[in-house]
């Protein structure tokens, strides 16, 4: 890094002109003490005839000696300043050339959020909203599902926001848990206060859940490929696109249909793939899996949903023990986001910081000396 003066000139001009005043101070003062130190003046003084006796007191010697170094720190310091002063007049800088970009990768998080996966949902939002602040230059938009979509959350590049709306999820899979909880108790041993709150839990998620669930009676739940496939179309301009598109699924992909879906999971992701949409999906682990899916089959539907993400480039995780939601974000990121709009450019710093010490350091030098009764 090469450090020049923008103001070279004025910097010389400055240090020659402070230069110039200095030597006409000292020599001023110089003029005055020998004025005052000649023979004539001195013999006014009563007690001139002793001088050479005060001259041989060490103790006289000692303080003339200090007095000496006092002038030279002053004079040193004055003059680190009015150097230092004139190289920060100089502006002192140096200059690098940068590239610039903006990276255009854009994530949708796509929730299946019937009741069978609050658990695994709720351990996912939560573990998701301490990544998404590393989604540095990328855009995070939200889809959730049951029977139908709803577009949560468009894409954003304001993460505040984006773990706002990702609290008010990690809220809901809290009450779906505890609807569950109630329900197993509501014919048995359930208490007054607790059926109030199993009947308002009821309220509050059929708010929330209004647009996921619609004509249930008619299609069923979990209609996972008709799910993926709406969360795909809302990516904007999907088919000229410029930015790296990727999908992270969230399902046990236990679709409970009552007629036969538009779009089922393998056809969904042949849809992403054409699109050059990449699907990495989160599938929960086999005993939480067999306890809310009875008669649906572990090996089948994990081999479905692994199959469809890896045709599109993507990948399939298990949430067992060892998974890692850090680790998937981690390599979402590895995928290389689309560059555009790269401009280079010259780019000017200005460097003042070790000049402005060296004044400070000066004038502190002459205020020690000033202090001391020199200069």
């Amino acid at each position: 890094m090469e450090i020049v003066l923008r103001n070279k000139e004025l910097a010389i001009c400055v240090a020659i002109g402070a230069a110039l005043v200095i030597v006409g101070i000292l020599g001023f003062r110089e003029y005055k003490k020998r004025k005052a130190l000649s023979k004539d003046e001195m013999s006014k003084y009563m007690g001139y005839g002793a001088m050479w006796m005060v001259g041989s007191m060490k103790s006289y010697r000692i303080r003339s000696l200090i007095h000496k170094v006092l002038n030279v720190i002053g004079i040193l310091g004055i003059s680190l300043s009015i150097v230092s002063s004139a190289y920060l007049v100089g502006r002192p800088s140096y200059t690098e050339e940068v590239t610039t970009g903006v990276q255009r990768r854009d994530i949708f998080l796509c929730l299946d959020v019937s009741y069978s996966l609050y658990a695994l949902n709720y351990d996912f939002v939560e573990n998701l909203k301490t990544v998404v602040k590393g989604l540095d230059g990328d855009r995070i938009g939200i889809s959730i599902f049951n029977t139908s979509s709803v577009l949560y959350m468009p894409l954003t590049d304001d993460k505040e926001f984006a773990c706002e709306k990702l609290d008010e999820l990690e809220q809901y899979f809290i009450n779906q848990k505890r609807y569950y909880e109630l329900y197993e108790k509501y014919y048995d041993d359930i208490t007054d206060e607790e059926e109030e709150e199993f009947y308002d839990l009821i309220d509050w998620l059929l708010d929330f859940e209004a647009g996921t669930v619609v004509n249930s009676d008619n299609l069923g739940s979990s209609l996972i490929g008709e799910g993926l496939a709406t969360c795909l179309y809302d990516f904007p301009s999907l088919e000229d696109s410029e930015r790296t598109r990727i999908i992270l699924l969230v399902t046990d992909n236990a679709e409970n249909a009552f007629k036969k879906p538009f779009v089922r999971l393998p056809e969904a992701a042949d849809l992403c793939a054409k699109n050059d949409v990449v699907l990495f999906s989160v599938f929960p682990p086999e005993d939480k899996f067999n306890e809310m899916n009875y008669g649906y089959d572990f090996d089948e539907l994990s081999e479905e949903l692994e199959d469809s993400s890896v045709k599109t480039g993507g990948a399939f995780y298990i949430a067992d023990e060892d998974f890692d939601t850090k680790g998937i974000v981690s390599e979402i990121q590895s995928h290389e986001a689309m560059q555009v709009d790269e401009i280079k450019e010259t780019r000017t710093y200005d460097v003042p910081k070790t000049p402005f010490i060296f004044v400070i350091v000066g004038i502190l030098a002459l205020a020690l000396a000033r202090a001391g009764g020199a200069c």
